[in-house]
C-alpha cells in the first residue's frame, strides 16, 4: 500500500491574480520555491493539479503603445495646428494615426503620453497636449538662447475608448521644430479600469 506524506511546502504569490496559495502536495525534496515550481512544470501545472486555472496568462499579450517622430523640420507652424509625427516606430493596438497626428484610445484605461521637441536659437514653440479638444498640459520654449534646446512634456490621463489625444501649437506660431528623432510623441496604456 502506498502512502503519501503531506506537508505545507511553500507559500508564494502568483502575480497575475495576487492570490496566496498554501500547497499541500506529496512530499517533494526541493530547496527553493523556484525549484518546487520547476519540478512541477511551472505554476500553471501546479494550479491545474489543484483544480484552479487562471483566466489569462501573466505575460502581456495585448499591449497598446505607440512611438512616432517628425519626418522633417517644421517652420512657422500656425496656432491650433496639430503636429503630425509621421515616422512611426511602434503602433501596437493601432491607436496612433500618422496622417492626422491623433492617438485614439482603443480601449478604456490609464495612459501615459509623452512628447519632446527640439528648437534652435531664437526659436519659440508653445505646444499643448489636447484630450478631445481640451488642453491638458502645456510646454514651451520662448526665444531660446542656446544653439539648440529640447523640451518635453508628460500627461498621465484616464481615457475611455475613442477618446483622442494630440499635440497642438497654441499661443503663437511655432518658429522651428527639429525633425527626426529629436521630436517625438509616444504613449502606452498602463492600466485598465
Amino acid at each position: 500500500m502506498n502512502s503519501f506524506h503531506y506537508r505545507i511546502m511553500y507559500k508564494f504569490v502568483i502575480p497575475a491574480r495576487h492570490v496566496v496559495l498554501i500547497l499541500m502536495l506529496p512530499l517533494v525534496e526541493t530547496s527553493t520555491p523556484s525549484a518546487f515550481i520547476e519540478e512541477f512544470n511551472g505554476y500553471r501545472s501546479v494550479c491545474k493539479k489543484l483544480g484552479w486555472e487562471p483566466k489569462q496568462d501573466c505575460t502581456a499579450t495585448h499591449v497598446i503603445a505607440f512611438h512616432a517622430s517628425l519626418k522633417s523640420h517644421l517652420n512657422n507652424v500656425p496656432v491650433n495646428a496639430t503636429i503630425t509625427f509621421g515616422n512611426v516606430d511602434l503602433n501596437m493596438g493601432n491607436g496612433y494615426n500618422p496622417e492626422t497626428g491623433v492617438f485614439t484610445a482603443p480601449e478604456d484605461g490609464v495612459y501615459s503620453l509623452a512628447w519632446s521637441y527640439l528648437s534652435r536659437q531664437g526659436g519659440t514653440v508653445y505646444v499643448a497636449a489636447a484630450v478631445d479638444n481640451v488642453d491638458r498640459v502645456f510646454t514651451c520654449i520662448e526665444n531660446q538662447q542656446s544653439k539648440f534646446i529640447s523640451t518635453s512634456g508628460h500627461l498621465l490621463h484616464k481615457l475611455k475608448r475613442g477618446n483622442q489625444v494630440w499635440i497642438r501649437v497654441f499661443n503663437t506660431a511655432a518658429t522651428f521644430i527639429h525633425g527626426g528623432y529629436y521630436s517625438y510623441f509616444s504613449g502606452s496604456k498602463i492600466n485598465s479600469f
